[in-house]
């Protein structure tokens, strides 16, 4: 396995901790509002939330240099054409809400450089030098 694709799954365990760390934090926060007012049907937008909070993670961060994880491991999203914009990191993003296209992206590209999302997105994943 090469060292970027080594630190790019480090870096995805460590943001995919993060996130489940903010969606534990809200569910332990809002649970007892929800228990004390009976809003049980909040749980039913529950998905909803968590594939926004999730976006907003991915992509927030990457915009402004890269998610903890990928400051951890030295990475950063850059773009093909420039400057990083907005568009280009939510579409490199859209996999992790489902886990099924980002499986099947892992699979399609394993022997290339870059993911489908990433190619779609104009982006590329480098290593900083630190």
């Amino acid at each position: 396995m090469e060292e970027i694709t080594k630190r790019r799954l480090f870096a995805f365990i460590i943001d995919f901790l993060m996130v489940n760390l903010i969606i534990w934090a809200l569910t332990l926060l809002s649970y007892p509002i929800i228990v004390f007012t009976g809003s049980f049907f909040i749980y039913n937008y529950w998905l909803v939330l968590v594939a926004i909070i999730t976006i907003l993670y991915f992509s927030y961060f990457e915009y402004h240099g890269g998610t903890i994880g990928k400051l951890n491991q030295k990475l950063k999203v850059v773009s093909k054409k420039g400057e990083l914009e907005y568009k280009q990191v939510i579409i490199r993003n859209l996999p992790k809400i489902c886990w099924l296209p980002l499986i099947f992206d892992l699979i399609l590209s394993y022997n290339r450089e870059l993911r489908l999302f990433d190619r779609l997105a104009g982006t590329k994943v480098v290593m900083e030098d630190r």
